[in-house]
């Protein structure tokens, strides 16, 4: 049997396939694109609908505190990073089921942002400094609306769902990973934007979703459709004799 090669593959192969091996490329992209896709769409479909104030008490209670925003800024590369730990570290078929989770979470999120849309009330920031001025954009770029279930929440504890199991990674860095995720749960408080039921609501929606795909085989044809592109792309086995 003979592989085929083309320039980006073997490109691929010598300097990236040691941080995410091929296989998990194009499944790597689909996450952030359907979280993009899934987050900006729905809100265009509930545009003009009545949106639901889930504020509590606790809410009330919960002071706003701008500084958190650095942690919640952090969460952007703590996903992009600990995705692509997940891919590297895991099995084939283990990352597929990350992957099939990690969709099917989102589809579960579109479906909520457009059937019981959300909002909440913003505070005023007061100060000029770096991170108020950080707080003034995160707000300015992320409108109030898909707030329950929060995808902030649900994403960084995926973060640590993929990396729990792996034995080539110190019980510090899992046990970090975790701590970050919770903190990062506290920064859409502080930041007030996210209420303490879209916390609740992300972290369920990833467990169950986690769950459902390691205990069904649903990942199955999620797979074989990547695994179609990869062979087309980074040229599997392709020649027999």
């Amino acid at each position: 049997m003979q592989i085929r090669t083309d320039k980006f593959s073997e490109w691929y192969r010598a300097h990236m396939e040691k941080f995410i091996p091929s296989y998990a490329f194009f499944s790597l992209i689909a996450c952030f694109a359907v979280n993009c896709l899934v987050y900006w769409a729905t809100q265009l479909l509930a545009s003009g609908m009545y949106h639901y104030d889930l504020t509590t008490t606790f809410d009330q209670m919960v002071p706003f505190v701008p500084q958190w925003v650095s942690i919640y800024i952090l969460s952007y590369p703590f996903w992009v990073f600990s995705y692509a730990l997940t891919s590297k570290h895991n099995s084939k078929e283990f990352w597929y089921r990350f992957v099939f989770a990690d969709i099917l979470a989102r589809v579960v999120c579109g479906v909520i942002f457009v059937a019981f849309p959300t909002t909440n009330l913003r505070p005023e920031t007061a100060g000029d400094g770096l991170l108020d001025l950080a707080m003034d954009f995160i707000y300015f770029m992320d409108e109030p609306y898909n707030l329950f279930p929060s995808i902030h929440c649900l994403a960084s504890l995926m973060c640590y769902l993929g990396i729990r199991k792996c034995d080539d990674i110190p019980r510090w860095y899992k046990a970090a990973t975790l701590l970050f995720a919770i903190l990062i749960f506290a920064s859409t408080q502080f930041t007030k934007q996210h209420y303490i039921v879209d916390v609740v609501g992300g972290v369920a929606i990833a467990l169950i979703c986690f769950a459902i795909s390691l205990h069904t085989n649903g990942y199955l044809r999620l797979m074989a459709c990547f695994e179609r592109l990869n062979q087309k792309v980074f040229g599997e086995v392709v020649d027999e004799e």
